[in-house]
Formats: C-alpha cells, structure tokens, sequence
C-alpha cells in the first residue's frame, strides 16, 4: 500500500494541496486496481478498504446528536450505539483500524453514499490523518465528539462544497472528501466519461457554463446523473466533483481561472 509523503502541522494534520490529493488517489487506483484508472466503472470498495488498506468494518446503529454515517477508531476505545433489541444506547468497544458504519446506509437505494462514506473514512482518513490521531501526539485535535481516537463522517453532505476551515477537524474532513471523490472518480476515467457524454449527443467535449443557454443547463444536470450512474456515486458527489474540476461552472466564472 502507498503512504502518502507529506509534511504536518504541529497538531499531526498534513499539509495537502488538491494537486497532491488528486496525484495521490491516481497512485492508490493505479496500485489497487489498475484497470480503474483510465476505463470507467465501479470501483471495488469493500475489497479497497479490508484487503488492500487492510481495515476491518462493523455495521451499528450510531447514537450521537448529529446524525453520524461513518466513523473511524485510530486506537482503541468506545463508541455510543443504539441496542439492537431495545433501541436503547449502549457502550461498544471498538478496536483500532475498524471503521464503523451506520445501518441506515446498508438499505440497497443508500449503496453511493455507503460507498462514499467507506472511502471517506478508510481512504481518507485513516491513511491521511492517523498522525493526527495518534495517541503521541501531544498536540492533536481532540476529534469529533469529544473522543481522542476517533473521526467520524456526518451525513449532512456527500462531499462538501464549503471553503471553510475553521478548525483542524474541518480540514481533515474536507481533505477525506476530496481524496474520497478522487479515488471513486479518478481523473483519467472522468474524462472518458466526459468525451463519452459529449460523443454521445455529437457534440464537442467543452466545459459547461450554467446560466448561457439551456442546452448547457441541460448538460448541467444530465453530466452528473451519467457520471454518477457510472461510478456508483451519489448524483451530489458526481455534481461535486465535476464542479471542483471545473467541468461544469458557473455564468461569470472569473476569465483568469479559465
């Protein structure tokens, strides 16, 4: 498996351009399963997060005030989860390296967002921020819900549009979205996919500027429904991410991003 070489800030959090981010998810891909990176499809993510990355997964219903999807134990310790008999919370022991996912995302019309929120905490995660969430680290973030070793993923979002990084938590979350995406939708595969969407309607590969004319509204919304049913990705990640590499703008997008 490839580390990522980096350096960090004093609190363990590393220091990650999207540049970095986006070469270090080709190399994962290209690593893991090669045919992944330039042809189309559904990545493999169970055998990604168990075998490769060498995790193990548990499926509990998450007790805390925010609704929690995923969540990461970088050493072991205890998480709330709700009894499944009485519904009641209860006390769990979780062993390091285990990532723990909600039940509600193991209904079958929840599989892209289960998908995400696996790679969020494994990909993501774990092979980004366990030095933050060592046990060595004097100066670490205290973590989500007041637990010292552990991340966890809140279902507000499939992957975040916010600039905002008010904390050392909201960057690790930010950086596990953005290498999430990248692993699921790697570049070189997106952009057959791009020139495939394009071909299809005869069309010319070109970027697509929302607000100019409705056939470009209309790309606007179809691209990311394409995309998304290609990858097994939610039609938000999709959207997202086609955003985030400027596929798809907006009207008055600034000349010099161009």
């Amino acid at each position: 498996m490839l580390e990522l070489q980096t350096s960090y800030t004093f609190s363990g959090v590393p220091y990650l351009t999207y540049d970095v981010l986006e070469d270090y998810a080709e190399k994962l891909v290209a690593d893991f399963a090669p045919e992944r990176l330039r042809k189309p499809g559904q990545l493999d993510v169970d055998r990604l997060i168990e075998f490769y990355i060498g995790l193990s997964v548990e499926y509990h219903r998450i007790c805390y005030d925010r609704k929690v999807l995923g969540m990461t134990a970088f050493n072991d310790g205890c998480i709330d989860v709700a009894n499944e008999q009485t519904g009641m919370p209860e006390s769990l022991p979780v062993r390091e390296g285990t990532i723990v996912i909600d039940t509600s995302l193991s209904a079958k019309r929840n599989l892209p967002r289960l998908r995400f929120t696996m790679v969020h905490e494994g990909a993501g995660h774990w092979l980004l921020h366990r030095k933050a969430f060592s046990t060595e680290n004097a100066f670490g973030p205290a973590g989500i819900y007041e637990n010292q070793y552990l991340a966890a993923k809140e279902g507000r979002y499939d992957y975040s549009r916010s600039k905002k990084e008010k904390t050392d938590i909201d960057r690790m979350e930010r950086q596990a979205d953005f290498l999430a995406a990248a692993v699921l939708m790697p570049r070189p595969a997106l952009r057959e996919v791009y020139r495939d969407f394009f071909k299809f309607y005869y069309d010319k590969p070109r970027r697509i500027v929302r607000g100019t004319s409705v056939l470009d509204d209309c790309y606007a919304v179809q691209l990311p429904e394409y995309t998304a049913n290609i990858f097994n990705v939610s039609k938000r990640a999709a959207l997202i991410r086609l955003e985030k590499l400027t596929a798809i703008v907006d009207k008055g997008w600034p000349r010099h991003c161009r």
